[in-house]
């Protein structure tokens, strides 16, 4: 899915390159949600191309799509503590999070 030219620079299959950072623009829509004990659908804005995510004080499960996320059936996990930024795969307009266990808070960040 990414490879690295001779300059270390993630390049996506598709062409396009990877950077390291989150644009530098305002945040298109921001969902902050400490209630993720079952899966919790969050639509993106059609402008999305970036997400950012805190898993606050536990693991999250992400889902890609619009189907329900589980334990057994996730794309991603974000640990307690750690902020990842994601680059949304071309034609995903949803993700899917739920708490790996009880109490966790996740804040998502859409550029």
């Amino acid at each position: 899915m990414y490879t690295k030219n001779s300059k270390d620079q993630l390049r996506h299959t598709e062409g396009r390159f990877v950077t390291n950072t989150t644009p530098d623009v305002t945040a298109l829509a921001r969902t902050v949600d400490a209630s993720i004990s079952s899966s919790t659908e969050i639509t993106l804005n059609v402008s999305t191309t970036v997400i950012r995510v805190y898993a606050i004080s536990k693991d999250v499960y992400l889902k890609w799509g619009t189907a329900n996320v589980t334990a057994s059936n996730f794309d991603e996990v974000i640990p307690a503590g750690q902020v990842f930024d994601f680059i949304v795969p071309n034609g995903q307009t949803a993700i899917n999070l739920i708490e790996r266990e009880g109490g966790a808070t996740v804040i998502v960040i859409e550029k």
